[in-house]
Protein backbone atom coordinates (compact mmCIF):
# COMPACT_ATOMS: atom_id res chain seq x y z
CA UNK A 1 0.00 0.00 0.00
CA UNK A 2 2.67 2.17 -0.99
CA UNK A 3 2.36 5.53 -3.60
CA UNK A 4 3.00 4.19 -6.87
CA UNK A 5 4.92 6.15 -9.50
CA UNK A 6 4.56 4.69 -12.68
CA UNK A 7 6.94 4.53 -15.58
CA UNK A 8 7.12 2.75 -18.99
CA UNK A 9 7.74 -1.44 -19.16
CA UNK A 10 9.16 -2.21 -22.75
CA UNK A 11 9.68 -5.85 -24.12
CA UNK A 12 12.17 -5.70 -26.53
CA UNK A 13 12.25 -7.81 -29.64
CA UNK A 14 15.02 -7.55 -32.18
CA UNK A 15 14.85 -6.36 -35.12
CA UNK A 16 11.15 -4.78 -34.43
CA UNK A 17 10.27 -0.96 -33.74
CA UNK A 18 7.34 -0.72 -31.64
CA UNK A 19 7.36 3.62 -31.82
CA UNK A 20 3.95 5.30 -31.85
CA UNK A 21 3.31 4.93 -35.54
CA UNK A 22 -0.24 4.30 -37.16
CA UNK A 23 0.59 0.59 -37.64
CA UNK A 24 1.76 0.03 -34.29
CA UNK A 25 -1.21 1.83 -33.57
CA UNK A 26 -3.58 0.15 -35.57
CA UNK A 27 -2.32 -3.31 -34.27
CA UNK A 28 -2.35 -2.45 -30.54
CA UNK A 29 -6.33 -1.24 -31.32
CA UNK A 30 -7.20 -4.79 -32.96
CA UNK A 31 -5.75 -6.40 -30.12
CA UNK A 32 -7.66 -4.06 -27.75
CA UNK A 33 -11.26 -4.46 -29.42
CA UNK A 34 -10.93 -8.48 -29.67
CA UNK A 35 -9.91 -8.28 -26.15
CA UNK A 36 -13.18 -6.07 -25.50
CA UNK A 37 -15.42 -7.96 -27.51
CA UNK A 38 -14.22 -11.08 -25.65
CA UNK A 39 -14.59 -9.75 -22.11
CA UNK A 40 -18.37 -8.24 -22.23
CA UNK A 41 -21.66 -7.58 -24.43
CA UNK A 42 -22.47 -4.55 -22.64
CA UNK A 43 -21.03 -2.67 -19.63
CA UNK A 44 -24.01 -0.93 -17.98
CA UNK A 45 -23.61 2.94 -16.67
CA UNK A 46 -23.23 1.95 -13.03
CA UNK A 47 -21.35 -1.12 -11.54
CA UNK A 48 -21.24 -2.23 -7.89
CA UNK A 49 -18.39 -4.73 -7.22
CA UNK A 50 -17.87 -6.07 -3.88
CA UNK A 51 -15.15 -8.71 -2.99
CA UNK A 52 -13.41 -10.12 0.24
CA UNK A 53 -9.74 -11.36 1.03
CA UNK A 54 -6.24 -10.77 2.77
CA UNK A 55 -3.90 -8.46 2.70
CA UNK A 56 -0.26 -9.84 3.09
CA UNK A 57 0.91 -6.73 5.43
CA UNK A 58 4.73 -6.02 4.95
CA UNK A 59 5.28 -4.27 8.18
CA UNK A 60 7.25 -3.61 10.90
CA UNK A 61 7.63 -7.13 12.45
CA UNK A 62 10.62 -9.05 13.86
CA UNK A 63 12.30 -10.27 10.95
CA UNK A 64 12.94 -8.92 7.51
CA UNK A 65 10.51 -9.56 4.68
CA UNK A 66 7.54 -11.06 7.08
CA UNK A 67 4.13 -10.53 6.31
CA UNK A 68 1.01 -10.36 8.30
CA UNK A 69 -2.39 -11.69 7.11
CA UNK A 70 -5.16 -8.86 7.26
CA UNK A 71 -8.68 -9.32 6.90
CA UNK A 72 -9.79 -7.26 3.94
CA UNK A 73 -12.80 -6.25 2.21
CA UNK A 74 -13.00 -3.88 -0.51
CA UNK A 75 -16.13 -2.04 -2.55
CA UNK A 76 -15.38 -0.41 -5.73
CA UNK A 77 -18.66 1.49 -7.65
CA UNK A 78 -18.49 3.16 -11.21
CA UNK A 79 -20.96 6.00 -12.32
CA UNK A 80 -20.19 6.48 -16.04
CA UNK A 81 -22.41 8.84 -16.56
CA UNK A 82 -22.07 11.04 -13.74
CA UNK A 83 -18.21 10.64 -14.22
CA UNK A 84 -18.00 9.61 -10.90
CA UNK A 85 -15.94 7.00 -8.73
CA UNK A 86 -16.24 5.35 -5.33
CA UNK A 87 -13.63 2.79 -3.52
CA UNK A 88 -14.08 2.11 -0.41
CA UNK A 89 -11.47 -0.58 1.81
CA UNK A 90 -11.26 -1.89 4.91
CA UNK A 91 -9.25 -3.80 7.04
CA UNK A 92 -9.14 -5.78 10.56
CA UNK A 93 -5.88 -5.34 12.27
CA UNK A 94 -5.50 -6.01 16.25
CA UNK A 95 -9.23 -6.13 16.44
CA UNK A 96 -9.64 -2.21 15.28
CA UNK A 97 -11.27 -1.62 12.16
CA UNK A 98 -9.75 1.07 9.51
CA UNK A 99 -11.29 2.40 6.60
CA UNK A 100 -9.90 3.63 3.32
CA UNK A 101 -11.93 5.82 1.35
CA UNK A 102 -11.66 7.57 -1.92
CA UNK A 103 -14.77 9.32 -3.92
CA UNK A 104 -14.10 11.21 -7.20
CA UNK A 105 -16.10 13.48 -9.70
CA UNK A 106 -14.07 13.96 -12.83
CA UNK A 107 -11.04 15.41 -12.52
CA UNK A 108 -11.59 15.81 -8.17
CA UNK A 109 -10.78 13.48 -5.78
CA UNK A 110 -11.20 13.17 -1.91
CA UNK A 111 -9.46 10.66 -0.04
CA UNK A 112 -8.11 9.23 3.38
CA UNK A 113 -5.53 6.75 4.06
CA UNK A 114 -6.55 3.54 6.19
CA UNK A 115 -4.90 5.73 9.50
CA UNK A 116 -5.90 9.34 8.37
CA UNK A 117 -9.31 10.53 10.05
CA UNK A 118 -10.32 12.89 7.30
CA UNK A 119 -11.07 12.99 3.31
CA UNK A 120 -8.28 15.60 1.87
CA UNK A 121 -9.18 16.51 -1.53
CA UNK A 122 -6.78 16.05 -4.34
CA UNK A 123 -6.30 15.65 -8.35
CA UNK A 124 -7.59 12.63 -9.67
CA UNK A 125 -4.05 11.77 -11.19
CA UNK A 126 -3.83 7.90 -10.63
CA UNK A 127 -7.82 7.03 -9.14
CA UNK A 128 -9.21 6.15 -12.86
CA UNK A 129 -6.82 3.59 -13.30
CA UNK A 130 -6.57 2.34 -9.30
CA UNK A 131 -10.77 2.25 -9.87
CA UNK A 132 -10.65 0.15 -13.58
CA UNK A 133 -7.80 -1.94 -12.41
CA UNK A 134 -10.53 -3.92 -9.90
CA UNK A 135 -12.43 -4.82 -12.88
CA UNK A 136 -11.16 -6.20 -16.41
CA UNK A 137 -13.93 -4.67 -18.34
CA UNK A 138 -13.56 -1.12 -17.00
CA UNK A 139 -9.62 -1.41 -17.31
CA UNK A 140 -10.55 -2.36 -20.95
CA UNK A 141 -12.88 0.28 -21.61
CA UNK A 142 -10.28 3.15 -20.25
CA UNK A 143 -7.30 1.60 -22.34
CA UNK A 144 -10.27 2.24 -25.23
CA UNK A 145 -10.37 5.75 -23.92
CA UNK A 146 -6.64 6.37 -24.07
CA UNK A 147 -6.21 4.68 -27.00
CA UNK A 148 -4.39 7.95 -28.33
CA UNK A 149 -1.24 6.55 -25.93
CA UNK A 150 -2.24 2.64 -27.42
CA UNK A 151 1.28 1.01 -28.48
CA UNK A 152 2.09 -2.91 -29.84
CA UNK A 153 5.06 -4.06 -27.57
CA UNK A 154 5.53 -7.60 -28.95
CA UNK A 155 4.14 -10.85 -27.79
CA UNK A 156 4.93 -14.84 -27.55
CA UNK A 157 3.08 -17.60 -27.51
CA UNK A 158 0.43 -17.07 -24.82
CA UNK A 159 0.42 -13.17 -24.76
CA UNK A 160 0.22 -9.96 -26.76
CA UNK A 161 1.71 -7.19 -25.09
CA UNK A 162 -0.37 -3.45 -25.27
CA UNK A 163 0.22 -0.25 -23.33
CA UNK A 164 -1.42 2.38 -22.56
CA UNK A 165 -1.79 5.41 -20.88
CA UNK A 166 0.68 8.57 -19.94
CA UNK A 167 2.05 6.59 -17.44
CA UNK A 168 1.91 3.39 -18.79
CA UNK A 169 0.52 0.08 -17.74
CA UNK A 170 1.35 -2.82 -20.01
CA UNK A 171 -1.60 -5.48 -20.53
CA UNK A 172 -1.35 -9.03 -21.29
CA UNK A 173 -3.50 -10.26 -23.12
CA UNK A 174 -4.35 -14.11 -23.54
CA UNK A 175 -3.72 -14.76 -26.99
CA UNK A 176 -6.33 -18.04 -26.86
CA UNK A 177 -9.18 -16.87 -24.87
CA UNK A 178 -9.19 -12.92 -25.79
CA UNK A 179 -9.13 -12.03 -21.88
CA UNK A 180 -6.84 -9.93 -19.65
CA UNK A 181 -4.92 -12.02 -17.21
CA UNK A 182 -2.22 -9.75 -15.94
CA UNK A 183 -1.47 -5.97 -15.74
CA UNK A 184 2.00 -4.19 -14.94
CA UNK A 185 4.04 -1.30 -14.52
CA UNK A 186 6.69 -0.25 -13.24
CA UNK A 187 7.56 2.21 -10.27
CA UNK A 188 9.73 3.61 -7.42
CA UNK A 189 10.50 2.82 -3.96
CA UNK A 190 13.56 4.73 -1.82
CA UNK A 191 13.89 1.06 -0.14
CA UNK A 192 13.56 -1.75 -2.87
CA UNK A 193 14.36 0.38 -5.55
CA UNK A 194 12.77 -0.08 -9.48
CA UNK A 195 9.94 -2.74 -8.56
CA UNK A 196 7.32 -4.06 -10.73
CA UNK A 197 3.57 -3.41 -9.65
CA UNK A 198 1.05 -6.30 -11.05
CA UNK A 199 -2.30 -7.56 -11.06
CA UNK A 200 -3.80 -11.09 -12.10
CA UNK A 201 -7.10 -12.07 -12.66
CA UNK A 202 -8.50 -15.65 -12.20
CA UNK A 203 -10.87 -17.87 -12.56
CA UNK A 204 -13.92 -15.60 -15.20
CA UNK A 205 -17.12 -16.08 -15.33
CA UNK A 206 -20.02 -15.11 -17.04
CA UNK A 207 -21.80 -12.24 -15.20
CA UNK A 208 -24.48 -10.53 -17.01
CA UNK A 209 -22.85 -11.00 -20.08
CA UNK A 210 -19.64 -9.22 -18.72
CA UNK A 211 -16.52 -11.76 -18.00
CA UNK A 212 -15.66 -11.23 -14.58
CA UNK A 213 -12.67 -12.81 -12.58
CA UNK A 214 -13.34 -15.48 -9.96
CA UNK A 215 -10.18 -13.50 -7.93
CA UNK A 216 -7.42 -10.76 -7.90
CA UNK A 217 -4.07 -11.17 -6.84
CA UNK A 218 -2.03 -7.80 -6.61
CA UNK A 219 1.61 -8.07 -6.31
CA UNK A 220 4.15 -4.91 -4.76
CA UNK A 221 7.54 -5.39 -4.98
CA UNK A 222 7.22 -8.31 -6.85
CA UNK A 223 5.27 -10.39 -3.83
CA UNK A 224 1.70 -11.15 -3.51
CA UNK A 225 0.35 -8.36 -1.39
CA UNK A 226 -3.36 -8.51 -1.38
CA UNK A 227 -5.71 -11.60 -2.61
CA UNK A 228 -9.43 -11.14 -2.94
CA UNK A 229 -13.12 -13.14 -4.17
CA UNK A 230 -15.25 -11.04 -5.68
CA UNK A 231 -18.65 -11.83 -3.93
CA UNK A 232 -21.23 -8.83 -5.27
CA UNK A 233 -21.78 -7.66 -8.71
CA UNK A 234 -24.89 -5.23 -9.32
CA UNK A 235 -25.27 -3.07 -11.73
CA UNK A 236 -27.74 0.32 -12.39
CA UNK A 237 -27.59 1.53 -8.87
CA UNK A 238 -27.32 5.71 -8.10
CA UNK A 239 -24.57 7.74 -6.73
CA UNK A 240 -27.14 8.58 -3.72
CA UNK A 241 -27.78 4.49 -2.62
CA UNK A 242 -27.18 3.81 1.04
CA UNK A 243 -24.72 1.37 0.02
CA UNK A 244 -22.14 3.93 -0.59
CA UNK A 245 -20.37 4.81 3.13
CA UNK A 246 -20.03 9.01 2.47
CA UNK A 247 -20.35 10.41 5.74
CA UNK A 248 -17.38 11.97 5.36
CA UNK A 249 -17.65 13.43 2.03
CA UNK A 250 -18.85 17.10 1.85
CA UNK A 251 -22.25 17.34 1.15
CA UNK A 252 -21.77 19.51 -1.81
CA UNK A 253 -19.36 16.59 -3.27
CA UNK A 254 -22.38 14.24 -3.09
CA UNK A 255 -24.57 16.32 -5.08
CA UNK A 256 -21.94 16.36 -7.61
CA UNK A 257 -20.84 12.85 -7.61
CA UNK A 258 -24.87 12.83 -8.52
CA UNK A 259 -25.05 14.78 -11.68
CA UNK A 260 -24.81 13.58 -14.76
CA UNK A 261 -22.46 14.85 -17.25
CA UNK A 262 -23.55 16.02 -20.81
CA UNK A 263 -20.53 15.97 -23.17
CA UNK A 264 -22.59 16.12 -26.40
CA UNK A 265 -22.42 19.19 -28.15
CA UNK A 266 -25.46 21.36 -27.04
CA UNK A 267 -28.03 21.83 -29.94
CA UNK A 268 -30.83 24.11 -30.49
CA UNK A 269 -33.64 23.57 -32.79
CA UNK A 270 -35.53 26.90 -34.01
CA UNK A 271 -38.50 26.56 -36.54
CA UNK A 272 -38.70 29.34 -38.83
CA UNK A 273 -40.58 28.29 -41.84
CA UNK A 274 -43.84 25.71 -41.77
CA UNK A 275 -41.06 22.93 -42.46
CA UNK A 276 -37.85 24.73 -41.59
CA UNK A 277 -36.11 24.22 -38.32
CA UNK A 278 -32.30 26.04 -37.72
CA UNK A 279 -29.72 23.57 -35.64
CA UNK A 280 -28.17 26.00 -33.52
CA UNK A 281 -24.30 25.03 -32.28
CA UNK A 282 -23.07 26.97 -29.57
CA UNK A 283 -19.98 24.82 -29.32
CA UNK A 284 -19.11 25.65 -32.97
CA UNK A 285 -20.65 29.22 -33.55
CA UNK A 286 -22.16 27.20 -36.41
CA UNK A 287 -25.88 26.51 -37.35
CA UNK A 288 -27.21 24.11 -39.76
CA UNK A 289 -30.74 23.54 -41.62
CA UNK A 290 -33.52 20.87 -41.63
CA UNK A 291 -36.23 20.71 -44.19
CA UNK A 292 -39.25 18.56 -43.90
CA UNK A 293 -40.54 17.09 -46.67
CA UNK A 294 -43.89 14.78 -47.07
CA UNK A 295 -41.50 11.40 -46.86
CA UNK A 296 -38.29 12.35 -46.02
CA UNK A 297 -36.23 15.17 -44.65
CA UNK A 298 -32.79 16.90 -45.73
CA UNK A 299 -30.34 18.54 -44.20
CA UNK A 300 -28.33 21.60 -45.13
CA UNK A 301 -24.31 21.74 -43.67
CA UNK A 302 -22.30 19.41 -41.83
CA UNK A 303 -19.60 21.25 -39.53
CA UNK A 304 -16.93 18.91 -38.34
CA UNK A 305 -16.73 16.63 -35.59
CA UNK A 306 -17.72 12.91 -35.83
CA UNK A 307 -19.62 12.55 -32.37
CA UNK A 308 -21.63 15.84 -33.09
CA UNK A 309 -23.37 14.78 -36.26
CA UNK A 310 -23.75 11.17 -34.82
CA UNK A 311 -25.74 13.34 -31.94
CA UNK A 312 -27.42 15.79 -34.71
CA UNK A 313 -28.54 11.85 -36.29
CA UNK A 314 -30.03 11.06 -33.52
CA UNK A 315 -32.25 14.08 -32.73
CA UNK A 316 -33.37 13.76 -36.55
CA UNK A 317 -34.70 10.45 -35.75
CA UNK A 318 -36.25 10.94 -32.81
CA UNK A 319 -38.08 14.54 -34.20
CA UNK A 320 -38.87 13.48 -37.68
CA UNK A 321 -40.03 9.40 -37.15
CA UNK A 322 -40.45 7.24 -39.55
CA UNK A 323 -39.39 10.33 -41.89
CA UNK A 324 -35.36 9.26 -43.29
CA UNK A 325 -32.81 11.29 -44.16
CA UNK A 326 -32.68 11.86 -48.08
CA UNK A 327 -30.41 14.67 -48.94
CA UNK A 328 -27.44 16.44 -47.36
CA UNK A 329 -26.73 19.56 -48.92
CA UNK A 330 -23.43 21.35 -48.51
CA UNK A 331 -22.36 25.07 -49.57
CA UNK A 332 -19.10 24.25 -49.99
CA UNK A 333 -15.77 22.16 -49.29
CA UNK A 334 -14.41 23.89 -45.81
CA UNK A 335 -14.25 22.33 -42.47
CA UNK A 336 -16.85 24.14 -40.53
CA UNK A 337 -19.38 23.48 -43.71
CA UNK A 338 -18.73 19.99 -44.84
CA UNK A 339 -16.27 18.64 -42.52
CA UNK A 340 -18.18 16.45 -40.57
CA UNK A 341 -19.67 14.24 -44.08
CA UNK A 342 -17.74 10.94 -43.19
CA UNK A 343 -20.64 10.81 -39.96
CA UNK A 344 -23.18 10.40 -42.60
CA UNK A 345 -21.16 7.71 -44.95
CA UNK A 346 -23.44 4.30 -44.49
CA UNK A 347 -26.45 5.97 -44.82
CA UNK A 348 -28.39 5.86 -48.15
CA UNK A 349 -28.87 9.13 -49.19
CA UNK A 350 -27.78 11.98 -51.53
CA UNK A 351 -24.87 14.77 -51.01
CA UNK A 352 -25.47 17.67 -52.91
CA UNK A 353 -22.33 19.68 -54.12
CA UNK A 354 -19.99 20.27 -56.56
CA UNK A 355 -18.11 18.22 -58.67
CA UNK A 356 -14.62 19.50 -57.94
CA UNK A 357 -15.56 18.41 -54.13
CA UNK A 358 -15.73 14.37 -54.90
CA UNK A 359 -11.95 13.95 -54.92
CA UNK A 360 -11.60 15.55 -51.50
CA UNK A 361 -14.89 14.40 -50.02
CA UNK A 362 -13.66 10.85 -51.10
CA UNK A 363 -10.48 10.65 -49.70
CA UNK A 364 -11.77 12.43 -46.56
CA UNK A 365 -14.45 9.11 -46.38
CA UNK A 366 -11.35 6.46 -46.81
CA UNK A 367 -9.65 8.30 -43.44
CA UNK A 368 -9.80 6.36 -40.59
CA UNK A 369 -11.74 7.33 -36.83
CA UNK A 370 -10.82 5.07 -34.21
CA UNK A 371 -9.90 7.90 -31.67
CA UNK A 372 -13.45 9.07 -32.00
CA UNK A 373 -15.84 8.05 -29.44
CA UNK A 374 -18.16 6.70 -31.17
CA UNK A 375 -18.14 3.74 -33.67
CA UNK A 376 -18.13 4.53 -37.07
CA UNK A 377 -19.36 2.62 -40.55
CA UNK A 378 -16.65 1.99 -43.00
CA UNK A 379 -18.75 1.61 -45.45
CA UNK A 380 -19.73 4.18 -48.10
CA UNK A 381 -23.59 3.82 -48.98
CA UNK A 382 -24.14 7.34 -49.95
CA UNK A 383 -23.95 9.38 -53.68
CA UNK A 384 -23.25 12.53 -54.77
CA UNK A 385 -25.12 14.69 -56.93
CA UNK A 386 -23.56 17.69 -58.46
CA UNK A 387 -24.86 20.86 -59.42
CA UNK A 388 -23.26 22.84 -62.57
CA UNK A 389 -21.00 25.80 -62.45
CA UNK A 390 -22.55 28.81 -62.70
CA UNK A 391 -25.83 26.55 -63.20
CA UNK A 392 -28.80 25.96 -60.94
CA UNK A 393 -30.52 22.51 -60.30
CA UNK A 394 -33.92 21.38 -58.75
CA UNK A 395 -34.85 19.30 -55.98
CA UNK A 396 -37.81 17.59 -54.87
CA UNK A 397 -39.25 20.48 -56.53
CA UNK A 398 -38.97 22.56 -53.26
CA UNK A 399 -35.25 23.37 -53.19
CA UNK A 400 -33.40 25.39 -55.28
CA UNK A 401 -29.36 25.29 -55.46
CA UNK A 402 -27.56 27.65 -57.71
CA UNK A 403 -23.36 27.82 -58.05
CA UNK A 404 -22.10 31.26 -57.63
CA UNK A 405 -18.58 30.05 -56.52
CA UNK A 406 -15.81 31.97 -58.80
CA UNK A 407 -18.28 35.30 -58.01
CA UNK A 408 -17.51 35.10 -54.24
CA UNK A 409 -13.90 35.33 -54.42
CA UNK A 410 -14.51 32.83 -51.50
CA UNK A 411 -13.85 29.55 -53.01
CA UNK A 412 -13.82 28.18 -56.59
CA UNK A 413 -17.34 26.33 -56.11
CA UNK A 414 -19.91 27.44 -53.72
CA UNK A 415 -23.26 26.73 -53.80
CA UNK A 416 -26.62 28.67 -51.96
CA UNK A 417 -29.63 27.17 -51.53
CA UNK A 418 -33.26 28.54 -52.11
CA UNK A 419 -36.81 27.63 -51.04
CA UNK A 420 -39.36 29.13 -53.08
CA UNK A 421 -42.27 28.36 -50.79
CA UNK A 422 -40.92 29.80 -47.78
CA UNK A 423 -38.90 32.94 -49.59
CA UNK A 424 -35.90 31.67 -47.62
CA UNK A 425 -32.20 32.04 -48.87
CA UNK A 426 -29.40 29.63 -47.62
CA UNK A 427 -25.40 30.79 -47.91
CA UNK A 428 -23.46 29.44 -45.71
CA UNK A 429 -20.85 32.01 -44.39
CA UNK A 430 -21.43 34.99 -47.36
CA UNK A 431 -23.12 37.19 -45.54
CA UNK A 432 -22.97 38.58 -41.90
CA UNK A 433 -25.77 40.45 -40.57
CA UNK A 434 -24.74 41.93 -37.58
CA UNK A 435 -26.74 41.75 -34.24
CA UNK A 436 -25.66 45.15 -32.94
CA UNK A 437 -26.98 47.07 -36.38
CA UNK A 438 -24.06 48.17 -37.50
CA UNK A 439 -24.15 47.96 -41.39
CA UNK A 440 -20.55 46.70 -43.13
CA UNK A 441 -19.30 46.23 -46.59
CA UNK A 442 -21.17 43.32 -47.99
CA UNK A 443 -18.39 42.50 -50.08
CA UNK A 444 -17.38 40.44 -52.99
CA UNK A 445 -18.93 37.44 -51.15
CA UNK A 446 -22.16 40.11 -50.62
CA UNK A 447 -22.27 41.20 -54.09
CA UNK A 448 -22.00 37.75 -55.34
CA UNK A 449 -25.60 36.74 -53.78
CA UNK A 450 -27.37 39.90 -54.46
CA UNK A 451 -26.32 39.40 -58.14
CA UNK A 452 -27.74 36.19 -57.99
CA UNK A 453 -30.69 37.34 -56.43
CA UNK A 454 -31.90 40.04 -58.77
CA UNK A 455 -30.31 38.30 -61.97
CA UNK A 456 -33.01 35.51 -61.51
CA UNK A 457 -35.57 37.40 -59.55
CA UNK A 458 -35.82 35.52 -56.91
CA UNK A 459 -38.51 36.81 -54.31
CA UNK A 460 -36.51 37.06 -50.74
CA UNK A 461 -38.12 37.56 -47.49
CA UNK A 462 -34.97 36.13 -45.03
CA UNK A 463 -31.45 35.39 -45.87
CA UNK A 464 -29.74 32.84 -43.45
CA UNK A 465 -26.46 31.79 -42.85
CA UNK A 466 -24.70 29.07 -41.27
CA UNK A 467 -21.93 31.05 -39.90
CA UNK A 468 -21.40 32.51 -37.43
CA UNK A 469 -24.36 32.49 -34.28
CA UNK A 470 -22.88 34.43 -32.37
CA UNK A 471 -23.21 38.45 -33.00
CA UNK A 472 -24.96 37.79 -36.13
CA UNK A 473 -28.98 38.43 -36.56
CA UNK A 474 -31.30 35.90 -36.72
CA UNK A 475 -31.65 36.54 -40.81
CA UNK A 476 -31.04 39.43 -43.10
CA UNK A 477 -33.27 40.86 -45.30
CA UNK A 478 -33.20 42.00 -48.94
CA UNK A 479 -33.06 45.71 -47.84
CA UNK A 480 -29.78 44.75 -45.59
CA UNK A 481 -28.21 43.64 -48.43
CA UNK A 482 -29.23 46.55 -50.46
CA UNK A 483 -27.36 48.78 -47.61
CA UNK A 484 -24.53 46.39 -47.35
CA UNK A 485 -23.76 46.64 -51.15
CA UNK A 486 -24.18 50.56 -50.98
CA UNK A 487 -21.22 50.68 -47.96
CA UNK A 488 -17.75 51.04 -49.80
Amino acid sequence: MKIKIYTLIIFFTPFISFAQTTANYQRALQILEKSISATSTHIPDSLFIKSKGVIHNLGHYEVPGKTKDIPYEETDVFFTKEQSGYMRSTIVNNGYTFVELAVSKQDSVYKKGFYQNKLLKDKNTDFAFELARKVPAKLLQLAWLSRISLRYLGEDKSYAWISFGSKPVTLFINKKTKLLDRTEYLGYDNTYGDVVFATEYKGYFDQNGIKMPASRMDYEYGKAEREVTYEAFRSNIKPDTADLKMTLVPEYFKRKMAQRIETRDSLVFEKVAVNISLIKIVSQNNKMLVAEFPDNIALFETPSGIELNENIIAQLKKRFPGKPLKYLFVTHHHPDHAGGLRAYAALPLTVVTTAGNQAYFEANMKKSHTMSNVLIDNTQKFRFDFVPLNGEKKFMGKVIAYEIGKSTEHTNEHLVYYFPDSKILWTGDLLNFRSGGRVSSAGQRGKAVYDLITSKNLTIDRIYTSWPLQGQKEFGTMEELRKMIEVK
